[in-house]
């Protein structure tokens, strides 16, 4: 959907979501300016809309005033998924959301908010990545009467550029398939491009509910295990052996991740604080999504394009 608003502020823009969502905003001709700590090296192309590099980072008022100075329409998708402990959490998603809401609700003429939050927030007790998140909700509350604001929560997000789907693809290729345990375990996906599609839909909107909405592939219920490996197999060529990780196994990997983080001081995913949330049984989207919006990706069809994307990268064997 080709969007009126003109000028995007966008944080993440060097992520995965983001990289998807800024082609897709000078697609429509908009003009994007991108928050970054270094502006990578873009290739030339021929897109309409054009791309200004504001340098900083979320802890940068003087930087966040300059990235929302003159805007239509700001997409916060920056946010730590990995972090050390609660305090970098809450650093990163709540207070440096907090500062992007402070910074664009002081505009004289406020533009359009939208949050991407994740589905993680709707079980703020299993992790301080989800309680960060439903945080960082809550931090957005004050600036409602300023501006208008969304948030959207995205379950698992996968698609050509996403390195964590990349793994489960690769374990495929090979042979087997290490999942969490539990046969009622259910989860929603969605394509990279269906998110893009449901943020763009949202740009033009002044009426939001106000509560957060939940969006996926379409899928009622969402899927179990057995379905998301069985469309791996069908994008891979190849029928992996599903091997179900039990609680124990995860905890020590977990903790493994856990005590490595804190020796090299680098943080990773798979961490204790992780372990939760990976044997939660229920991450399904709920609330009927984005009105108005369809997505396209059915997981047959976004696999297919994952996969095809990975062996074009040479990440992934081909099956040809």
């Amino acid at each position: 959907m080709s969007t009126p608003i003109a000028t995007i502020a966008v944080t993440g823009a060097t992520g995965f979501i983001g990289t998807h969502l800024v082609r897709a905003l000078r697609r429509d001709g908009a003009h994007v300016k991108a928050l970054t700590r270094k502006a990578p090296h873009m290739p030339d192309d021929d897109l309409p809309g054009t791309l200004t590099w504001v340098p900083g980072h979320l802890e940068n008022e003087t930087a966040l005033r300059e990235l929302v100075a003159g805007v239509d329409g700001v997409i916060h998708l920056a946010g730590a998924i990995k972090a050390l402990g609660r305090n970098d959490f809450f650093e990163h998603n709540v207070n440096g959301t907090r500062r992007l809401a402070a910074a664009a609700a002081s505009q004289p003429e406020p533009p359009r908010f939208i949050h991407v939050s994740s589905l993680a927030a709707r079980e703020p007790r299993l992790s301080n990545y989800g309680l960060s998140k439903r945080e960082a909700e809550k931090a957005l509350k004050p600036f409602r009467d300023r501006m208008s604001i969304s948030i959207v929560r995205p379950p698992a997000v996968y698609g050509p550029g996403d390195r964590e789907t990349l793994r489960l693809f690769q374990m495929a290729a090979r042979g087997f398939a290490l999942v969490p345990p539990g046969p009622e375990a259910r989860l929603s996906l969605i394509h990279v491009e269906d998110v893009v599609s449901a943020l763009l839909n949202l740009l033009p909107w002044r009426d939001d509910p106000g509560e957060p909405l939940e969006i996926d592939d379409g899928h009622p219920q969402g899927h179990d295990w057995d379905g998301v490996i069985a469309a791996v197999s069908e994008a891979v060529q190849r029928t992996p052996k599903i091997i179900p990780l039990p609680a124990p196994a995860l905890y020590l990997a977990g903790g493994i991740g856990t005590l490595t983080a804190l020796i090299t001081q680098k943080p990773t995913v798979l961490s204790w604080d992780k372990v939760p949330e990976m044997l939660h049984c229920d991450w399904v989207a709920r609330g009927g999504g984005v009105p108005g919006w369809t997505p396209a990706w059915d997981i047959a069809r976004g696999f297919k394009n994952t996969a095809n994307w990975a062996i074009s990268q040479g990440l992934l064997k081909s099956y040809s």
